[in-house]
C-alpha cells in the first residue's frame, strides 16, 4: 500500500471543514482544501489523454458538455491508502472506501457475462476491505440504449447486476443507491463502489415505484438500487442520491420534452431530499441547496442552457458544485438524469 499525500495547498479551511473529515469539490485540477486532506477518490471528467494521473482518479468516460477537464474529488482528513488488488483499485481512510473495476466494454449480446463478472470481482475485493457497508456504486458504459427490448445492453447490464447481488447474498432491501449512465464515445465499463463501515440508511421516493419493484415491463430483471440515503459517519452526515430522472411511479413522464422533464426530475429529487431526511431523523437535513455536489447528465447538448438556468434558480449558483456532461439516459425517452451528494456537520 501506498500513502497519499496531497502536495498542493489551498486557503485555510472554513470552520465547516474543519469539523468534517470528508470534503468534496469540483474544480478543473486536483487541489485539496488544506494540507491534512488526501485523496480518496477523483472523479475525472474529459478526455482520458492526459498521462499520469495521481492515484485515486478515475476516468469515468464522460465529458463535460462545454468541454475541457473536471474533477470532482472527494478528500479525507487523515490518512488515506490506495491498494490494487487483482484489476481492482481500492481506496481506504477511517471512514470509507472506494473500489473500483474497469473492464473492456462489450456488445449488448455479451453485456450480461461481462457486467456480472465484473460485479462478482468488485464484490469480492469489497468483502475484503475493512468496510462492510456498499453505499453508492456508479455505472457507465457506452451504448446504454443499444439493442431492442430484453436485448438492450442496459437491460443485460441489469441482469448480470442482480445475479452478481444474488450470489453474494445482498437483497432489494439492502442494495446501495447507484446510478448508471451511459457515455457518448468509447469507453470501458467503469464500476465505483463506495462503501463505509458506517451503515447505510436507506430511502424511497413517494412519488416512485422501488426501482427493484419495476415490472417485468422494463426488463427480465429489476435495477437493483435504492433511491437515497444518509451515513452517519460520527463528525459529518454524508447523503446520497441516485440518479434521478422524470418517472412518476414507473413510468416516465413528458417523453421527449426538456422542459417539463426538468421540472419533473427536480420536484422527484425534492421529495426524495424529504425522504432522506425524515429516515435520518430530525437533527440532519438534505436540501439541493448549499454544500450539494451534483452531477447533470443530459442526452442533448443543446438543452444545457435551459437547464442551466432552472438550476440557477433553484441554487443560487451552479458554478462550483454542479457538472453538466454529455451522456445517455438508460431509457431512450428520457432526456435528463440528476444524481449529487451531500455532506452536512
Amino acid at each position: 500500500m501506498t500513502h497519499n499525500t496531497a502536495g498542493n495547498t489551498s486557503p485555510v479551511p472554513t470552520p465547516r471543514e474543519s469539523r468534517c473529515r470528508l470534503a468534496i469539490n469540483v474544480s478543473q485540477s486536483i487541489v485539496p482544501p488544506s494540507a491534512e486532506h488526501n485523496l480518496l477518490v477523483g472523479f475525472h471528467f474529459g478526455s482520458d489523454a492526459s498521462p499520469g494521473r495521481p492515484s485515486g482518479v478515475v476516468n469515468i468516460g464522460l465529458d463535460p458538455i462545454d468541454g475541457g477537464d473536471l474533477f470532482e474529488c472527494w478528500w479525507f482528513r487523515g490518512d488515506v491508502d490506495h491498494d490494487v488488488i487483482g484489476n481492482a483499485t481500492v481506496a481506504q481512510c477511517e471512514d470509507y472506501a472506494v473500489v473500483v473495476v474497469q473492464v473492456p466494454d462489450a456488445s449488448p449480446q455479451d453485456f450480461r457475462t461481462r457486467s456480472h463478472d465484473a460485479y462478482q470481482e468488485l464484490l469480492d475485493v469489497a468483502q475484503q476491505v475493512g468496510h462492510s457497508h456498499l453505499v453508492k456504486i456508479w455505472n457507465y458504459f457506452p451504448s446504454i440504449n443499444m439493442g431492442d427490448d430484453d436485448r438492450e445492453k442496459y437491460r443485460q447490464f441489469s441482469i448480470g447486476r442482480a445475479e452478481a447481488f444474488e450470489h453474494f447474498g445482498i437483497i432489494d432491501s439492502t442494495v446501495p443507491t447507484g446510478t448508471a449512465v451511459g457515455c457518448t464515445r468509447d469507453s470501458d465499463l467503469t464500476i465505483v463502489a463506495l462503501m463505509s463501515k458506517h451503515g447505510l440508511l436507506s430511502a424511497e421516493n413517494p412519488r416512485q415505484i422501488s426501482a427493484f419493484e419495476y415490472p417485468r415491463q422494463y426488463g427480465p430483471r429489476s435495477p437493483k438500487f435504492s433511491r437515497g440515503g444518509c451515513v452517519r459517519a460520527g463528525n459529518h452526515d454524508l447523503f446520497v442520491i441516485s440518479g434521478t430522472a422524470a418517472i412518476v411511479g414507473h413510468e416516465s413522464v413528458h417523453p421527449n420534452d426538456i422542459n417539463l422533464q426538468t421540472t419533473e426530475t427536480l420536484a422527484n429529487l425534492h421529495h426524495l431530499c424529504d425522504a432522506v431526511s425524515k429516515i435520518c431523523g430530525e437533527e440532519a437535513s438534505l436540501g439541493l441547496e448549499g454544500d450539494s455536489v451534483l452531477r447533470v447528465y443530459l442526452r442533448n447538448p443543446d438543452d444545457l442552457a435551459y437547464v442551466t438556468r432552472e438550476l440557477t434558480s433553484l441554487l443560487g449558483n451552479v458554478d462550483t458544485n454542479v457538472v453538466f456532461l454529455h451522456a445517455h439516459i438508460c431509457r431512450r425517452e428520457l432526456l435528463i438524469e440528476i444524481d449529487g451528494v451531500q455532506i452536512a456537520s
